[in-house]
């Protein structure tokens, strides 16, 4: 089954990148209207979503950074079929369980007793400890640690570099910053950064 990458991006490259090393077909890019066409790497850019979500033999691959739009466009596809764009460098323990449409760009590691939700972004170098709960819409930087027990909420945004203490709850659509070290629980919706994370 051939996949679309919905997104001409610098994530949707990378993304076409994973795909490409995992000798997955694609179809092609999609683009919101309007936007500039021209292939990408030779593959072909569409801009009309309609001649694609009649067909069974193609999947999606929401490759957009903001966890927001990611969870309207998942909204926008109810229906379609998600692919997972995992990069073969990642080693996966047992009991790992993903949603639908990961997308794991690089080496990153999930040791067990894992649960992944919808259309989660796990950027190069990332680790995962035992019993961690990671949200839909999920966006880890890179080289992201999450000890074990942590749990992260739909939409959280944790920065490159950071590390979270085990059994810390990220509160949902919060933000931690690039190199924070957190070792209590993050407030949903909110941003803490620094060492130890403090709110901003």
């Amino acid at each position: 089954m051939a996949i679309l990458i919905v997104g001409a991006g610098g994530l949707g490259r990378e993304v076409l990148a994973v795909l490409e090393a995992r000798r997955q077909p694609v179809a092609g890019f999609l683009v919101d209207p309007g936007q500039r066409t021209q292939p990408v790497h030779g593959i072909p850019v569409w801009d009309d979503a309609a001649i694609w979500q009649q067909r069974t033999d193609t999947q999606f691959a929401i490759a957009i950074g903001d966890g927001r739009i990611r969870a309207r466009l998942a909204k926008t596809l109810d229906g379609a079929t998600f692919a997972a764009a995992v990069h073969p460098g990642a080693t996966i323990g047992p009991h790992v369980a993903f949603g639908d449409g990961p997308m794991i760009l690089g080496p990153a590691s999930f040791t067990t007793d894992i649960a992944v939700g919808d259309h989660v972004l796990i950027n190069p170098g990332c680790t995962i400890a035992h019993d961690c709960v990671i949200g839909s819409f999920v966006s880890l930087g890179p080289r992201v640690s999450l000890a074990g027990g942590v749990v992260v909420e739909e939409g959280a945004n944790i920065g490159t570099g950071a590390v979270v203490a085990p059994r810390c709850r990220i509160g949902a659509w919060a933000v931690v910053g690039a190199g924070a070290v957190v070792i209590g629980d993050v407030a949903p919706g909110s941003t803490v950064a620094g060492v130890p994370a403090r709110p901003r």
